[in-house]
């Protein structure tokens, strides 16, 4: 049966980017990191059971939501109001706890945005390998920008190593589902037109996330800048996070300029956007 929880979970599940139950499980490393099994995650999404608190903090990570934005209120309210039921939700808990569900802010071209942007979430293991090494990293981030067929020899002209080592690179992206061979030693990469996610740092075995930041910080000193804007303000802690959607939004527009072909002007670049709390104030 549905519930308020398992309708919600559902639809911010698809809207992550997992077309499937078995897809959100498996590509979020399943019980090891999520700590209960597939059967039970289904009983979670068919509305025949509730997860603990410690379990709807877990699946609230897998799912990528930002802390105190507008789609985790969406989720824990929803686990309240199936915990209590609707009328004891709305006399008891609503006139007096205010929940966020819709990013203020947002406006109407973000929200239709948000509608057709396509993710691919990046599954632990597939994170795994495009981390295990530098050149795994740089050329993953190569072939997933472009889509031509590659080589082991273009591949290592590229990334500066020796053919073998390219090779074993392309091969072991295909292992995990990455590249497709086309023919003998020839390699395409194995999405199209998407935005690929990387798992949530605390999703991620421990200090892998260190080691993206570390290959991040490497790439970024060896370019040039090409653009930059600082805008520093006062502002509410908790009120700020209703930007953060949107800010994230406008990083996934920034897709709309790629090119999967080489032009007279094209580059890889790189495009960041952060926020940082300097002092309380």
């Amino acid at each position: 049966m549905k519930t308020f929880f398992s309708e919600s979970l559902v639809k911010l599940r698809k809207e992550a980017g997992f077309p499937t139950a078995y897809r959100f499980y498996h590509d979020n490393a399943g019980k090891p990191v999520l700590k209960f099994s597939y059967r039970t995650y289904l009983l979670f999404e068919q509305g025949e059971a509730l997860p603990p608190p410690e379990a709807l903090g877990r699946i609230s990570v897998a799912l990528k939501l930002i802390p105190k934005s507008p789609p985790a209120g969406l989720l824990a309210s929803a686990w309240l109001k199936t915990m209590t039921g609707e009328e004891a939700y709305s006399s008891l808990f609503e006139p007096f706890i205010s929940v966020k569900t819709e990013a203020l802010g947002l406006s109407p071209m973000h929200k239709a945005m948000g509608k057709f942007v396509k993710k691919t979430p990046i599954s632990v293991e597939q994170a795994v390998l495009i981390l295990s090494t530098y050149d795994h990293y740089r050329a993953f981030l190569t072939l997933a920008n472009d889509e031509g067929n590659w080589s082991a020899e273009t591949l290592a002209k590229l990334l500066g190593a020796k053919n073998a080592a390219a090779a074993k690179i392309l091969a072991d992206l295909g292992k995990k589902g990455l590249t497709r061979r086309i023919k003998e030693g020839i390699y395409t990469f194995n999405s199209e037109g998407v935005i690929l996610e990387f798992p949530r740092a605390e999703i991620m075995p421990a200090g892998l996330n260190d080691k993206m930041r570390e290959y991040q910080a490497k790439m970024l000193s060896s370019g040039s800048l090409a653009w930059r804007r600082l805008n520093v303000l006062r502002a509410d802690a908790a009120e700020l996070t209703a930007f953060y959607p949107v800010l994230s939004l406008s990083m996934s527009a920034a897709t709309g300029y790629g090119v999967t072909e080489k032009t007279k002007h094209s580059a890889m670049f790189a495009i960041e956007s952060k926020v940082v709390k300097l002092f309380d104030f």
